[in-house]
């Protein structure tokens, strides 16, 4: 596995992918990173991490219920805003700019005694926020407090609402809806309506679930009817997400080294964070380095 222990050491890695994979950065599909300070954490939401898949749904109505000017929004800006505001959602943080995962591997001052890690996902098939396959899976989010879910409804509610879809097969069979709830995770492009989203070139992960449990109802009014239940999908190998992905290593020693050659070409917490308590922050620890140097 590849060890980056400069920022240089980074372009070269870069470039030599480059010529197994012409990777593009403004057209989909893209070339997402993303960077993480321990490299042993797995790719894998906060949501899932928390254990709290099966109260998604409930939360979020609560959510919205109780602050609905806040979140008069479309339902995936719901969840990117949320992401925002650090509350545990299926989304993960992603990257069109190679930089910014790399500071993101390297900052957490929690972590500065581990490795960190940086994941390049090639040319990967992304969808914009208001690609009909992103609204289904906010279809399951928003309707659905249960993680018990009978499909042949589901199903004929997607098959009304998408009538009319030209840009993508949409799901008509109970099969191919659950291949479509089933995919690991896809990338998401969303509408960059906030600072921050602009000063990190971000997108998202937006994860799915897999199949626990299929089970024929027995109660009268419902006798019959298949429900399926849900979980979270587990992420043990990043190429699993997508086949051609990669994983670099930043060893710890050189994470303060890396740190402040971004900080030379404007990669810092003050360019990516740009609201005013970081600014703040940036600019006191600015201060103290100076004075402890």
């Amino acid at each position: 596995m590849n060890e980056i222990k400069s920022v240089s050491d980074y372009v070269d890695y870069l470039d030599t992918m480059k010529e197994t994979y012409p990777m593009q950065r403004y057209v989909v599909p893209a070339t997402f990173f993303r960077g993480q300070s321990n490299k042993e954490w797995k790719l894998s939401p906060r949501l899932y991490r928390e254990k709290l898949f099966g109260q998604e749904g409930t939360m979020i109505k609560e959510i919205v219920h109780t602050n609905p000017k806040e979140f008069d929004m479309g339902r995936f800006d719901v969840l990117a805003k949320l992401q925002h505001f650090g509350f545990p959602t299926r989304l993960l943080d992603v990257s069109s700019n190679p930089l910014v995962a790399l500071y993101f591997a390297c900052s957490d001052k929690n972590e500065m005694v581990n490795d960190g890690a940086v994941y390049i996902f090639p040319n990967l098939p992304a969808s914009w926020s208001d690609d009909p396959l992103v609204d289904l899976v906010m279809d399951f989010i928003f309707e659905h407090t249960s993680n018990s879910l009978w499909l042949e409804e589901f199903l004929r509610v997607t098959k009304s609402k998408y009538s009319n879809v030209t840009t993508r097969l949409m799901p008509d069979t109970i099969e191919s809806l659950l291949w479509d709830l089933n995919i690991p995770a896809f990338a998401v492009v969303p509408k960059k309506n906030n600072s921050r989203l602009i000063s990190q070139e971000g997108a998202f992960f937006l994860f799915g679930m897999q199949t626990v449990s299929k089970k024929s109802s027995d109660n009268p009014g419902t006798y019959g009817r298949e429900y399926y239940s849900f979980g979270p999908i587990e992420m043990e190998d990043h190429k699993k997400l997508w086949h051609v992905s990669e994983k670099v290593i930043i060893p710890a020693k050189y994470k303060k080294k890396i740190l402040k050659q971004l900080d030379l070409m404007g990669i810092n917490e003050q360019r990516l964070f740009p609201d005013i308590e970081h600014q703040l922050k940036y600019i006191l620890e600015k201060y103290k380095n100076e004075k402890n140097a």
